[in-house]
């Protein structure tokens, strides 16, 4: 390595990890934050200071250029890094196939620098984790909860897994690139950071009916910024800087929270299966890719939905669904799915153990599960929230038919392991009630 690296700020310390409730083990997540109109030449300082002239990769593509790309990489030419570019084409998907050309690119490299938000995120992230090195990250938009987390969202074999991967230990942000991205990035980010409002009941009733897993620290973790951007929409919308930025801050302490978990658990429940689902149907129908934070958006629709049915139903109501149910979905991936079908089985196959379990602990558990269904606020509330920022919040808007989200509702829950509000609709027979009246909300 070369010189001293200057330090920057963490995004959490251990201070601000107060709340936990499993008492285990939660070691803060070493990630720092610089946040100046000068990060471009503040990283490009750094990573000469602490490489030198040993091998680096930046990964943009022309969007991210435009933003921040190129001036960054002027500036680590300025400061003479041994820079390698590696050029994403627009609107990247993160595959296993692309993956594996970014690992081949990065294999020599000491460290991957990603300009971009989503999927260059994930790219960048999981190809360091895989190659054992470094990992710095310059996001452009406040659109999404990955840029701290522990995980890559990557398509395997055309399923989405959230997979491991090691946070970057630098992030570097513009404060005016992030205010001024697009609206529909802005929102995209709302809806993300406002998921895990219910993805927190989803794991609370996981960990009532299977695993015990259940942590309280990373919702206390949210809930001490969750009012910077959460009573703001219009002012989000509008692109004020408190505003923004406090949403930005959220997401990164949303990805902190899933480093917390250990998994993606405390922000990611039914409502991002949801998204996979359209994410991973892209290519069978033909479908221009939307952003994952809307499509969570609409997803949190539908699993509020399910959340107000589950709460009006009586526990002595319930029936012994567990078999029909299963049987029902596993019967319809074939047709669904066709050559990603046996990926999606592999992953419904993992979970028919529980589902047909629910047949007694659903029952035998439903008096301590009331409470938390009826914690969630309804559907109606989160479409008010979110059409708050001036941008349309209808499926027409997202480029999705009535019959594609009917679809994700019944389907959705077959493609992780993960048990979810999807799976205690369906087995408690609301999730077509839900699904319409979600339907109905977003028309």
């Amino acid at each position: 390595m070369g010189g001293p690296l200057r330090q920057h700020a963490p995004v959490v310390t251990a201070e601000d990890l107060v709340g936990c409730t499993c008492g285990g083990e939660h070691p803060t997540p070493a990630v720092t934050l610089y946040s100046g109109g000068d990060a471009c030449r503040v990283l490009a300082e750094d990573c000469s200071a602490w490489y030198g002239k040993q091998p680096v990769l930046l990964i943009s593509d022309p969007e991210t250029d435009l933003v921040g790309g190129k001036t960054l990489r002027a500036a680590l030419s300025r400061q003479g890094v041994n820079l390698h570019h590696y050029a994403l084409e627009t609107n990247p998907s993160a595959t296993d196939t692309l993956v594996a050309k970014i690992e081949a690119a990065s294999r020599d490299k000491k460290l991957i620098i990603s300009v971009g938000s989503g999927t260059i995120n994930d790219l960048g992230k999981f190809a360091a984790d895989r190659n054992g090195i470094d990992y710095w990250t310059m996001p452009t938009a406040p659109s999404m909860n990955g840029y701290t987390s522990s995980i890559a969202a990557i398509k395997l074999k055309g399923v989405k897994r959230t997979l491991p991967a090691a946070p970057p230990k630098r992030i570097y942000v513009v404060p005016q690139e992030i205010q001024d991205a697009p609206l529909k990035l802005r929102q995209a980010g709302f809806c993300d950071v406002l998921a895990k409002v219910v993805s927190d009941i989803d794991w609370q009733c996981e960990s009532l009916l299977c695993s015990g897993s259940y942590c309280g620290l990373p919702a206390a973790l949210m809930a001490t910024v969750e009012k910077t951007y959460a009573e703001h929409a219009e002012e989000i919308g509008h692109g004020d800087e408190t505003a923004v930025m406090g949403l930005f801050n959220g997401l990164l302490l949303s990805g902190v929270a899933m480093s917390l978990a250990g998994s993606s658990a405390p922000a990611s429940g039914g409502e991002h299966l949801v998204s996979h689902f359209w994410d991973m149907r892209e290519t069978l129908t033909g479908r221009e890719a939307e952003l994952h934070g809307l499509q969570v958006g609409v997803g949190i629709i539908l699993s509020t939905a399910c959340y107000q049915r589950l709460a009006q139903l009586d526990g002595g109501d319930l029936k012994p669904l567990g078999l029909q149910q299963f049987t029902a979905t596993a019967e319809r991936i074939p047709k669904l799915w066709g050559e990603y079908a046996a990926e999606v089985e592999k992953q419904f196959l993992g979970k028919r153990e529980v589902l047909l379990a629910f047949d007694q602990r659903l029952p035998d558990t439903w008096e301590r599960l009331q409470p938390l269904f009826r914690q969630v606020r309804p559907p109606e509330y989160f479409v008010n929230l979110f059409m708050r920022t001036g941008a349309p919040f209808t499926l027409d808007a997202f480029r999705l038919s009535a019959e594609e989200f009917r679809l994700a509702a019944r389907n959705a829950r077959a493609i992780r392991e993960r048990i979810t509000v999807l799976d205690l609709a369906a087995h408690a027979g609301v999730l077509d009630d839900a699904t319409e009246h979600a339907l109905q909300l977003l028309s």
